[in-house]
């Protein structure tokens, strides 16, 4: 923790003295509270659209070394994310810590790329459902003709549209898939033991895990009476 301290303070006067950088948030997982002996510090310098322009002339928009990563963004970059369609890309930010702000506006900023979209919750709904349902029917192909590497890839597929899924149906932003499995526990409608059950069939499919998975699943879904449930063909 000491190091961290340290080496934020360090880039802080390295970079924040620049009247052209507007701020510096932290993001990753130092700032959500995962950091490790392994983990690197992840900062966004939030600088001029003409710093911008010059950055990404020079290729130096992303900057990587051993204890950190660096990436250069933008007001104008900000603003965009926050319509962005991806989950993952609200869910980024939350945590995030300002750890510099010339404009005293990035925390409304930050707060509204991290507020959930309720207005566009049942399309999402609909597209995960829709993804996870044909790679849950692709993972069944697979295993009927014996095709175990194919189950498998199609095991990781659904999962990763199944996790967006669970998600959203708790209103909330889908993380990283490299993160979910820590950040799942506090969803408060999911199947019991989901987690369980998402990590043996990674580890071997089989039709009875995902019949079992699709059926809690779909039992979620139609406590909202959706009647998209029980005709997922509809959605394409």
């Amino acid at each position: 923790m000491a190091l961290g301290v340290e080496l934020i303070e360090k880039l802080l006067a390295e970079y924040g003295g620049d009247e052209q950088v507007n701020g510096i948030i932290q993001v990753g997982s130092s700032a959500k509270g995962y950091g490790d002996e392994y983990s690197d510090l992840d900062l966004e310098v939030v600088v001029t659209e003409k710093k911008y322009a010059a950055l990404v002339r020079e290729f130096q928009k992303i900057i990587h070394t051993e204890k950190y990563d660096l990436i250069y963004t933008t007001i104008g970059e900000l603003q965009q994310i926050k319509d962005s369609d991806r989950d993952e890309d609200h869910w980024n930010y939350e945590n995030a810590i300002i750890l510099l702000d010339r404009t005293g506006n990035l925390q409304g900023m930050l707060n509204e790329i991290t507020k959930y979209n309720e207005a566009s919750r049942l399309r999402r709904l609909k597209r995960y459902y829709s993804g996870y349902w044909e790679n849950t029917l692709s993972a069944y192909s697979c295993l009927e003709h014996k095709n175990y590497i194919g189950a498998r890839v199609y095991a990781a597929f659904l999962t990763q549209e199944l996790i967006r899924l669970l998600f959203n149906i708790n209103h909330l932003w889908s993380p990283s898939v490299k993160w979910a499995f820590k950040e799942i526990h506090q969803l408060k409608r999911k199947p019991e033991k989901i987690e369980e059950q998402m990590e043996s069939l990674l580890q071997q499919p089989a039709m009875d895990k995902l019949s079992v998975i699709w059926d809690r699943v779909a039992d979620l879904l139609r406590e909202e009476k959706y009647t998209w449930v029980d005709h997922p063909e509809e959605l394409l």
